[in-house]
């Protein structure tokens, strides 16, 4: 018996040592595009440990999962972290779970078909969460990014009127922008130092981020440049244009809000009605002579 229970002690101490050990693991950053290409340059080598564990780790997912992953920490902004590290995360969430779920069992003395379904539950839970992390991150940064993109496009459009070229104008708008959008701008110009052209540059930005407005943005910029259109006045219409989708979204949301008030109410609001209505009825009629 007490052999028994040292053993699921080791086997969950264990257990919970694996999931921590591949999760620190797939927290170590690796190196993205840009810092890569800039050593490079400068004729330094990036870890070729952390790129050999990378390769070994990418055997988790196929080709396709993979890019799909890829593009999702590209939208998240985790350049510094890559698809095999979130197939670590997912390992690791699963092993985690999966432990949690014997522990508890072992806690309880008990194996029966609830037990069971709450070890799956919890294993694909831990699994799923990573997950839900990227997806959160994805849309946090896309709503950021869509708050900040009106007042960036009004800098540019002043620099650019005051005489500024549309690089410096860029440079001058990153040092003001915070957030999500300012390190999108530094990236570009980062990629325009390397000797990309400004266009490759913020159309690839716009593929990393992948909104529908920034992408808009980037094709009616990079259209007025090739077209010798004035790119002040181009700048502020985008600005307007922006700032009206944000308001018709919001109003679209509004208008949402009682259809989405249904439910709540119906669970919520209506239950404490009739408490309030009728509770003072039933109240007296039970405490009255039968």
């Amino acid at each position: 018996m007490v052999l028994g229970v040292q053993l699921d002690i080791i086997a969950i101490a264990s257990g919970f040592a694996l999931a921590i050990g591949l999760l620190i693991i797939s927290l170590v950053p690796t190196k993205n595009e840009v810092s890569k290409r800039l050593e490079d340059l400068e004729g330094l080598k990036w870890d070729q440990g952390v790129g050999n564990r990378q390769a070994a780790f990418d055997k988790i997912f196929n080709e396709k999962q993979r890019g799909r992953l890829q593009q999702q920490l590209l939208e998240a902004g985790w350049y510094t972290v890559s698809p095999a590290q979130i197939g670590t995360r997912i390992v690791a969430g699963v092993i985690f779970g999966f432990t949690l779920g014997i522990c508890l069992s072992a806690y309880y003395h008990s194996l029966d078909l609830i037990f069971v379904a709450g070890i799956v539950l919890l294993s694909v839970m831990g699994g799923y969460y990573p997950l839900s992390q990227l997806k959160s991150a994805v849309a946090a940064r896309k709503i950021a990014i869509t708050k900040a993109l009106p007042d960036l496009l009004d800098m540019l459009a002043s620099t650019v009127q005051a005489g500024l070229a549309f690089n410096a104008a860029l440079a001058s708008s990153q040092q003001a922008a915070i957030g999500p959008l300012g390190e999108e701008i530094k990236a570009v110009l980062s990629e325009v130092r390397l000797g990309r052209s400004r266009s490759d540059a913020l159309k690839s930005m716009a593929a990393r981020v992948r909104l529908e407005q920034l992408s808009t943005t980037v094709t009616a910029i990079v259209q007025a440049e090739r077209l010798g259109s004035n790119l002040a006045n181009v700048l502020e219409e985008l600005a307007e244009e922006v700032r009206n989708r944000r308001m018709i979204r919001a109003e679209e949301i509004a208008n949402l809000m009682p259809t989405k008030m249904v439910i709540p109410m119906a669970l919520f609001m209506l239950p404490a009605l009739f408490v309030m209505i009728f509770g003072g009825v039933v109240a007296q009629y039970l405490s009255g002579p039968h």
